[in-house]
């Protein structure tokens, strides 16, 4: 089974998202539920991430698996957070390359790029 989330963030954003899908030659909901899947397999601490707030001008409606909804669900709870903002913060960072992709033991998962805070 599935669920709907419906996440509202800067249009640009949402541009990033769906043009990151179409080159992938993936839907939406699959580019999403990859990049949430990563992020809560990591032992990163995402609750410090700023949220795109500016400008909340579109949305993306992710259709997601049950499990993974169940999983948002009690991460979002241990936060204090919705999980459409839980979403949208972590879009925000990975499409602002916040966060990367890195490989540890086999697998991959969602971690802060140190290099772009080097650099900042």
């Amino acid at each position: 089974m599935t669920g709907v989330v419906s996440v509202r963030m800067p249009s640009t954003l949402e541009r990033a998202v769906r043009v990151n899908a179409e080159s992938s030659r993936m839907i939406v909901s699959v580019i999403v539920r990859l990049i949430l899947e990563h992020a809560l397999c990591g032992r990163y601490n995402f609750s410090g991430l700023p949220d795109a707030q500016e400008f909340l001008d579109a949305k993306l409606d992710i259709r997601l698996p049950d499990g993974l909804n169940l999983k948002l669900r009690t991460e979002t709870e241990r936060l204090g957070i919705s999980r459409s903002v839980y979403i949208r913060k972590i879009l925000h960072a990975y499409y602002t390359k916040r966060l990367i992709f890195i490989e540890k033991d086999g697998r991959y998962t969602l971690e802060e790029n140190y290099d772009q805070k080097k650099s900042a």
